[in-house]
């Protein structure tokens, strides 16, 4: 996801076109990231070391990483380190970025300082973003002071979003509210050793990134049957933390999905709200975890 949230940053900062962004991602897959773009990066070399060992390669036939260690600025266990970073989307990004020639890694590192700083993020979350691992990337984007499940439900939820819908959904910063007011609503509560509410709340068509993807067909608007396509895939996320549960001796009942194809006001005491993008299109996951919950 790190692609999509940094990325559509720097499209909304001016940094890159949405062009750009496309093209980078579409790119991305292809590319191997160069062991001097991530000495550099990883700060293990300065960049007058890269380019030295650069200008070495045109004239001696071995590897970045040899040379680096014949010269000192390496060590056997950093070229190990960076080995397995060169699959990071982190550093695929930033080399794709760089061999189109859209920005320096400067110019990105100033601009991942800036992300930083406007959404309050330490190191540690910075550092659980650049990871690329969804589980931790959802946690900096959860609100502060929520509980494990919460953590575990929403993880599961986009990693499912990402395997079954689409690999370029990304997530916004979710938040604890007590109602929220949605023109499409599929639902599904669980009951047993906890209960849950959770589904996809949409404006407009939205829902229809989840409800086509899903059912392999185009509905053409949010209707009945899209809202079933997409409870079947809320039920595909409850089913799979059953599963889990069920390994701790956890034991839960899914109940049938409902469905809301008008204006809705969701009332609850402080359920979570997860704002997903899917194909330029938001929905909102919605969470309620042993906590009231209604559907006006």
């Amino acid at each position: 996801m790190f692609d999509q949230i940094f990325g559509n940053y720097l499209v909304s900062a001016n940094k890159l076109t949405k062009e750009q962004l496309e093209e980078v991602i579409s790119l991305e897959k292809t590319v191997r990231v160069k062991m001097g773009l991530l000495a550099v990066a990883e700060k293990m070399m300065t960049k007058e070391q890269a380019d030295e060992i650069n200008q070495l390669q045109a004239i001696r036939d071995k590897r970045f990483g040899d040379l680096a260690v014949e010269k000192g600025y390496l060590t056997d266990e950093q070229i190990g380190v960076l080995l397995k970073k060169q699959g990071n989307i982190y550093m695929l990004f930033v080399q794709t970025v760089i061999d189109k020639g859209y920005m320096t890694l400067d110019e990105i590192e100033n601009a991942l300082g800036q992300y930083q700083t406007e959404n309050a993020l330490t190191r540690s979350d910075m550092d659980d973003m650049i990871s690329g691992d969804v589980d931790r990337t959802v946690r900096i984007f959860l609100p502060a002071g929520s509980s494990e499940y919460y953590d575990r439900v929403c993880g599961l939820a986009i990693r499912t979003v990402i395997r079954l819908i689409s690999s370029g959904a990304y997530v916004k910063k979710a938040y604890f509210t007590d109602e929220l007011k949605s023109d499409r609503f599929a639902v599904q509560k669980v009951e047993g050793d906890m209960t849950l509410y959770t589904g996809f709340a949409g404006e407009g068509n939205n829902l229809l990134t989840i409800a086509d993807s899903y059912a392999k067909e185009e509905f053409g608007t949010v209707d009945l049957d899209a809202l079933d396509s997409v409870g079947e895939f809320v039920n595909c996320i409850n089913g799979l933390f059953a599963s889990e549960l069920s390994c701790e001796n956890v034991n839960i009942d899914m109940l049938p999905p409902e469905f809301f194809d008008h204006e809705v006001t969701l009332k609850g005491e402080q359920f979570c709200v997860f704002p997903i993008v899917i194909d330029d299109k938001s929905v909102d996951f919605v969470l309620s975890i042993d906590s009231d919950f209604s559907i006006d």
